[in-house]
């Protein structure tokens, strides 16, 4: 008669265990300003993928909503960037990347390798 506590168990194991891979991904964001751009740019070699959130026009934003999964769908990131620029440590595989602000959500795959930084740009309409 265990069995059902048994698997409420194995489920919470599960769960926990995909929210802590989520939460083990090492990433940093920011870039508001010449200064912090820079800092992040020093730092870029540490990281195999950046993120950058503009608008068309070039203007960078910030407070996007990003969750990056895994091609089963494993969620290994989520956060909301303090500037335009993200940068993380996935390990190596394919991801995709959902960026979120003011309602409007765009998707993009990535493919990441252990070394070199591969660049995500997503860029929102100036209507909104």
């Amino acid at each position: 008669m265990n069995s059902p506590r048994l698997a409420i168990t194995a489920m919470i194991v599960i769960i926990l265990a995909v929210a802590a891979s989520a939460a083990d991904v090492p990433h940093i964001s920011g870039g508001v300003g010449r200064t912090e751009r820079e800092e992040l740019r020093a730092k870029e070699r540490e990281y195999n993928l950046k993120v950058v959130t503009a608008m068309k026009s070039g203007d960078y934003m910030s407070g996007v909503e990003i969750v990056i999964e895994t091609a089963t769908n494993q969620p290994m990131l989520e956060t909301t960037m303090t500037g335009p620029i993200l940068l993380a440590k996935l390990p190596p595989g394919s991801y995709t990347i959902n960026a979120t602000t003011r309602g409007q959500t765009l998707t993009q795959a990535v493919t990441v390798e252990v070394q070199g930084l591969k660049q995500v740009d997503f860029r929102w309409g100036d209507s909104r």
